[in-house]
């Protein structure tokens, strides 16, 4: 009985394998994926100014996130809301593993003197002894 379970809830070949990473570090693919979070004017990768900036300010009011306050963002992108918390003194960590995005977020950061720990890895991956 033990074998037919196991049998039957293996996963199906096209999802044997874990591509996500192959997939973020594609040129094109990453290209693309950077230009849709950038795009306010669709809802694909991320969403428009207006309700990133909603978020970030109801997450901060909720959790009371202030200058002493440190934040994760996981799978961070382009760095939308990580540089949106920066910009209220939060201390932000962004992790993200498609190279362009993490860039990117690094430049904007840089260019709005926002301190940002900009971390290129899997999340999936991430460890730390850092409370957030």
């Amino acid at each position: 009985m033990y074998k037919q379970l196991k049998e039957i809830n293996k996963r199906p070949e096209p999802f044997q394998f874990y591509t996500a990473e192959e997939l973020w570090a594609d040129e094109y693919t990453s290209k693309k994926m950077l230009e849709y979070h950038l795009n306010e004017s669709i809802d694909v990768s991320s969403r428009n100014i207006n309700f990133i900036n909603q978020s970030v300010n109801w997450i901060s009011n909720r959790f009371n996130l202030n200058s002493n306050s440190d934040l994760i963002d996981f799978g961070c992108g382009p760095g939308l809301y990580a540089n949106k918390f920066a910009e209220k003194g939060i201390n932000v960590t962004g992790i993200d593993f498609s190279k362009r995005s993490i860039e990117y977020a690094k430049q904007i950061a840089s260019n709005s003197d926002l301190n940002v720990n900009y971390i290129h890895k899997n999340y999936l991956d991430f460890e730390t002894d850092k409370k957030y």
